[in-house]
């Protein structure tokens, strides 16, 4: 019996892809290429990162070039809105998987990029109205169920006595409010921060106001901007931490998270998206408003510190939703069935 051939869009290939998407996709691979003949159609590299034009927009024209190459795939399967609202004018069935922010250029590095909310709203209808499978990596829609971040790596589980330190991973972008997060650590106590470093994994346009920031606060020993980390590495470096913080006003529910469960890191968190799904106040760590207090956060740091080897174990607990190999395995029963 012929494999069913699977095209998946993604910009980057799979190994170099940094933030959410990528690893999403990369998590899947293994379980998806075991079953099914998979192909990715991604940007060469020659167009990577062109400056003053965003990787999405390159991604736009090059898919629209390739449009008919789209006929030799039974299905193909996305992540990116651009991409399938081009494939919605396809013959080939397409699979999307919608992002929890529902306008994602709104955490462009680029200052238009906010501008684009009316356009990615044109592309949603679409894809609603044109796919034959829709998954959210968000909140739950009607007819649209929710997929779970799929996790799949080898980083081992560390002693909770050698952890130490807090991190934060995603894009250095406005809406992620990471000097909320250097402010709070500022706030900590001083042989707290003297045993725990804060780490800064990521890269965006806030970099350098981020670094005068933490400048000014003479935190310059203290804390630690990694830049961009490949995937696994990145796992690596928060498995021996002893939480992950983040304070965005937007998410779905964001593969830091997932991660960090994964390896036992306990997280605290904005009640933003679907992150309520799996986090939960005073057992793997808490949720806190969007506009919340900077000394209510501080004080849940130290609560999780006070008990952490609580937090942590229900933290490895809680990731078990997480398994890359259950995800695949019903997204390919999904595309079986709708092929068939």
């Amino acid at each position: 019996m012929n494999k069913i051939k699977l095209g998946i869009l993604n910009s980057s290939p799979i190994l170099d892809s940094y933030g959410g998407v990528g690893p999403f996709i990369k998590n899947l691979d293994p379980f998806l290429s075991k079953d099914l003949e998979v192909t990715y159609i991604t940007l060469p590299p020659h167009l990577h990162d062109i400056k003053y034009f965003p990787r999405r927009l390159t991604y736009f024209t090059f898919l629209m070039f390739r449009f008919r190459s789209f006929r030799k795939y039974d299905m193909v399967l996305s992540h990116v809105p651009e991409g399938s609202y081009i494939l919605s004018y396809s013959k080939t069935p397409l699979a999307h998987i919608f992002h929890g922010n529902h306008n994602p250029m709104s955490q462009s590095r680029f200052w238009y990029g906010k501008y684009f909310k009316s356009i990615f709203k044109t592309f949603e209808k679409r894809i609603i109205k044109k796919a034959k499978l829709k998954y959210t990596v968000g909140n739950e829609r009607p007819d649209i169920p929710k997929i779970m971040n799929p996790i799949y790596h080898n980083v081992a589980v560390k002693p909770k006595e050698t952890r130490s330190g807090f991190i934060f991973v995603g894009r250095l972008e406005k809406i992620k409010n990471i000097d909320k997060i250097i402010q709070i650590y500022s706030m900590l106590a001083e042989e707290i921060r003297k045993e725990n470093r804060l780490f800064i994994a990521g890269k965006g346009s806030q970099d350098q106001y981020l670094k005068q920031l933490v400048d000014k606060l003479n935190l310059t020993e203290r804390v630690v901007f990694t830049g961009e980390i490949i995937n696994d590495q990145l796992i690596e470096l928060v498995s021996h931490k002893k939480m992950l913080l983040m304070a965005s006003s937007q998410e779905g529910l964001p593969m830091a998270i997932a991660e960090s469960l994964s390896v036992g890191i306990p997280v605290i968190s904005t009640d933003t998206g679907d992150i309520s799904r799996v986090i939960k106040n005073n057992y793997n760590g808490f949720l806190l408003p969007i506009e919340f207090d900077q000394n209510i956060y501080a004080e849940k740091i130290t609560t999780v510190l006070k008990n952490y080897a609580f937090y942590a174990e229900n933290a490895l607990e809680s990731a078990e939703i997480f398994k890359a190999e259950n995800v695949a395995k019903n997204l390919i029963y999904d595309i079986q069935t709708a092929l068939n």
